[in-house]
């Protein structure tokens, strides 16, 4: 798929409402994708999308509800057609936002939290892909993980263990979507400037616009080769590479 084939492609994208999945609804519908955002946040997704237009449009969905993700993916296809890629973006933290991350993580570590990240970070994607694989006019995926999938982050355990989670998922089912026709990508991005990260790591580490790993979203599905990868979007002026695991030497592309 090159970008100029991503025109017309019907496009979900889930956290659309603001930061990393609003920038892809932007960039993508600017190459002439149709767009479909997807967040629990209705007010701030309608603001997003109003700026948008038709035909992007969206709905309102919990990505931790199988029962959600199955009406809406349904609802989708009735009113577009299809659903050609599904970029499974939506993210949280185990601190309310604005709370300071350098604070002990064991302040967080708790039930409630770990139930809300889990559900939020790894149901999210799990979900979705069951939702998704039913539909045969679906050939992308694409799970936003994060850096801390290939590098843990003590400040946040849950996060990390749930964007480990979704690596593993990832990967392990990449070669049976590859029998569907399905190519399943995993892209990690290191700090980014969205409404997600703490105020005090703003102060302590450069963050890298959101513009930056939209339009790696955006280089990674004009690749046009059958094969999932894995990937890294750490620094803009680095760019986008293909990640290399220091203790499994590299992960090797699924073949």
């Amino acid at each position: 798929m090159t970008q100029a084939e991503i025109t017309g492609k019907v496009v979900i994208i889930t956290g659309a409402a603001s930061g990393i999945g609003a920038a892809c609804a932007q960039h993508l519908a600017a190459a002439g994708a149709i767009v479909i955002g997807l967040d629990i946040d209705e007010a701030a997704i309608a603001k997003t999308f109003a700026a948008l237009g038709a035909p992007h449009t969206f709905k309102t969905l919990d990505v931790s509800s199988l029962t959600d993700w199955n009406d809406k993916v349904k609802l989708i296809v009735q009113e577009q057609g299809r659903i050609d890629i599904a970029i499974l973006n939506a993210g949280i933290m185990s601190r309310p936002r604005g709370a300071p991350l350098f604070d002990s993580p064991l302040i967080w570590f708790n039930e409630a939290a770990y139930a809300r990240v889990k559900a939020v970070n790894l149901d999210g994607v799990t979900y979705g892909i069951m939702a998704l694989v039913p539909q045969d006019t679906v050939s992308r995926i694409l799970v936003m993980a994060s850096g801390a999938a290939l590098t843990p982050l003590p400040m946040d355990p849950f996060y990390t263990a749930t964007k480990f989670a979704v690596l593993g998922l990832a990967r392990a089912l990449a070669s049976s979507l590859q029998e569907k026709g399905i190519r399943i990508d995993v892209l990690c991005p290191g700090a980014i400037d969205t409404p997600l990260t703490a105020p005090d790591v703003r102060n302590s580490y450069k963050q890298q616009p959101v513009r930056f790993i939209a339009e790696s979203v955006l280089s990674i599905l004009s690749t046009s080769d059958s094969k999932s990868h894995v990937w890294r979007a750490y620094d803009e002026q680095e760019g986008l590479c293909p990640h290399e695991d220091q203790a499994a030497n590299v992960l090797d592309d699924v073949k």
